[in-house]
């Protein structure tokens, strides 16, 4: 984690789990050096889906409503 943080100039290794996690939303840039650095095996998509899943799981209210605004 810590060497995934400093490649991807983030302050924290537990930054970095949350993002990995789903916990915590990457910004646009540390979304763009993840793709970099994943020669596009993370995809902003996988990303997206990553967060929709942990919010489905943790927070199904803000899930419920985000699903909603899509439609």
């Amino acid at each position: 984690m810590a060497e995934a943080a400093m490649l991807l100039s983030i302050e924290s290794a537990r930054t970095y789990q949350r993002y990995e996690l789903g916990e915590n939303r990457p910004d646009a840039p540390i979304m763009e050096r993840i793709r970099i650095a994943t020669s596009g095996e993370v995809t902003l998509e996988a990303m997206h889906a990553l967060r929709l899943q942990w919010l489905r799981a943790n927070k199904p209210e803000t899930a419920g409503l985000l699903l909603e605004a899509a439609e």
